[in-house]
């Protein structure tokens, strides 16, 4: 039987664990300070709580008071058919034992033992709902008799300590949880995630909504999600239409062009999901959604390029057959015309391999006038030269013929094939209202002209006087003077990529 103050003390001590739960929400912390209090209120050195480990029939010293290091933390303890702390989880009910060595209900852990502990008593500690987390046990070095009212004690501070372990474990939990939607936040930044109320009106931009739309947290909440919606959809009512539809289904696909602060575009993949509570209101929404704008890019870009091969290889093949037709129609032998289609297909596929060394890839204007004259003849007595000049495909297709004509025409009758001869190839470029404009010239000197055999108009001159103008809208002309032959080439300079686009009837 306590005497009065033993009373007061131990009501003491639960106002004291009280005040001490009150301040604190760490568990660890709650679960050491219980055990130092009720050890002092049972008058005990040695208190310990024991947490029940699910899945492994064991109990982990979780919290303690007086003990040695290595047990608090680290000692488990089994919940076999002979644990003291086994029957009080199984039966819900206290256990007291006053004298360890003559006790034969019970086998106790050896560290209880090493630590002279004579007698113990404990109880369960149960959650809500008779959860058992484990037990509270006061363990005495000393020869005493626990009675009835210590029973009594400990089962009232039990009955206060479960709630507290149930609040603060739901407490930890949650804090990891927010713990992993901040790490999730922080490091989801090439995603879009906003939470609406049920009218759609924004409460929370999370993630990288700031960095990939541009406007601040400040900035949108209140408003609905319209806002980042293009112009076209806002029109087409296709905000309203998501949202309907998922209310309709639960979620809806989010996957288009949106629009950012500064009226850029970004194309976000993602859904928008309809928010309910367990009764099945709305509460609202939320719009998860990633940055893909760049792979969208690609796949359009991919398709701008499938589009831009099939329509090359259609007109590369046109150009051919102009080729074989003109060159078969201008009664050649067999011989010549296989000599001539080899040399004008070769121009053709050598600008090709220019132009595929990457997307986009424009081709150097006098990287082809030295090759196509390579092709044909050594550079002595050859002059090039001329401003950098990137040129379009369409103008590489053309000028590669060109320069492969003239100089197919060279080696034949003027400067390239005549000992002493001279060619000068030179262009520059000048402004003509909004747009650049490339002059080329090729001109011989020395040629004998009177040694030269007769020459008819062929498809070198058919393609400078026409297909220049036809096909880039620029000037060609070509004489036959004195000193030998004089080309000029004038067309306008196209910025940026463009497609072959040699739709010329035969």
């Amino acid at each position: 039987m306590v005497s009065r103050d033993e009373h007061l003390k131990r009501q003491r001590v639960l106002a004291q664990f009280g005040d001490f739960v009150l301040d604190n929400d760490d568990l660890q912390k709650v679960l050491d300070r219980a055990c130092e209090l009720v050890a002092d209120a049972l008058g005990a050195d040695l208190a310990k709580i024991l947490e029940i480990e699910h899945g492994a029939e064991t109990a982990l010293v979780r919290a303690g008071v007086g003990w040695r290091p290595g047990v608090v933390g680290e000692q488990r303890v089994d919940l076999n058919e002979r644990s003291s702390e086994a029957y009080a989880i199984k039966k819900t009910e206290p256990v007291i034992t006053n004298d360890l060595a003559h006790e034969t209900r019970f086998h106790f852990p050896d560290f209880l033992l090493e630590h002279g502990v004579i007698a113990l008593v404990n109880v369960p500690i149960l959650l809500p709902g008779r959860k058992p987390y484990g037990v509270l046990q006061v363990d005495a070095r000393q020869a005493r008799e626990f009675d009835q009212d210590d029973i009594e004690f400990l089962k009232a501070y039990a009955m206060v300590l479960g709630p507290v372990v149930d609040r603060l474990k739901t407490v930890a939990e949650l804090r990891r949880s927010d713990e992993r939607l901040r790490l999730f936040v922080e490091s989801a930044r090439d995603y879009v995630v906003v939470l609406s109320d049920a009218e759609d009106r924004i409460t929370d931009w999370l993630a990288g909504s700031n960095e990939i739309l541009g406007w601040t947290a400040a900035e949108v909440v209140g408003h609905t999600t319209r806002r980042i919606f293009t112009e076209e959809d806002r029109q087409a009512g296709v905000p309203e239409q998501e949202l309907a539809a998922a209310r309709d289904r639960g979620a809806a696909g989010n996957v288009r062009w949106h629009v950012r602060k500064d009226g850029s575009r970004v194309f976000l993949d993602g859904q928008t999901i309809a928010l309910r509570d367990n009764g099945g209101e709305l509460l609202g929404y939320l719009k998860i959604a990633q940055d893909v704008t760049d792979r969208r890019r690609h796949e359009e870009r991919q398709a701008v390029l499938i589009a831009e091969l099939q329509h090359r290889v259609r007109n590369v093949l046109a150009m051919v057959r102009s080729i074989v037709r003109r060159t078969v129609a201008g009664g050649l032998t067999a011989e010549q015309i296989s000599e001539q289609l080899e040399g004008r297909i070769d121009a053709l596929a050598r600008t090709q391999a220019l132009l595929t060394r990457s997307v986009g890839a424009g081709v150097d204007l006098e990287g082809l006038v030295r090759e196509e004259l390579l092709a044909q003849a050594s550079e002595e007595g050859v002059g090039v030269s001329g401003p950098p000049v990137q040129l379009a495909p369409k103008a590489a297709e053309v000028l590669t013929l060109a320069v492969h004509e003239l100089a197919t025409n060279s080696i034949k009758y003027g400067a390239l094939g005549q000992p002493g001869a001279r060619l000068s190839v030179e262009w520059k470029t000048e402004r003509r209202g909004q747009v650049d404009w490339l002059r080329l010239q090729w001109r011989e000197s020395g040629v004998r002209v009177a040694e030269a055999a007769p020459r008819r108009q062929g498809f070198g001159t058919e393609l400078i006087t026409r297909r220049v103008p036809y096909e880039l809208d620029g000037v060609g002309r070509i004489e036959l003077n004195p000193g030998g032959v004089e080309c000029t080439i004038e067309l306008p300079l196209i910025r940026g990529e463009s497609i072959l686009d040699t739709d010329v009837p035969d």
